[in-house]
């Protein structure tokens, strides 16, 4: 049988490039001397927060821990909800 799928390896390096992307990129705009870049810098970090929250959900529920699994697509919920707050924010300007 042809193996199509990624191997565990490969998806654990691209989710931690994803990671250090996001992580990186934030700390670069929340520390450069532009005050107005600061939203772009809170929105990869909320980003970064919400990825990983929905990971770590899956990883639970695969596992068995669904009061955990719930808990991270709570706190996911609510980190998409503050990541749409920033982008409107920093995009219609409210």
């Amino acid at each position: 049988m042809k193996e199509n799928s990624w191997s565990k390896k490969s998806r654990k390096i691209v989710r931690g490039l994803i990671y250090a992307a996001l992580f990186i990129g934030a700390v670069q705009f929340l520390f450069d001397p532009d005050p107005f870049n600061d939203y772009i810098g809170w929105g990869f970090l909320l980003m970064f927060w919400l990825i990983r929250m929905v990971h770590s959900a899956v990883r639970n529920l695969n596992d068995g821990h669904r009061n955990l699994a719930m808990l991270d697509v709570g706190m996911a919920i609510m980190s998409g909800l503050a990541v749409a707050a920033v982008w409107i924010t920093y995009f219609i300007g409210l």
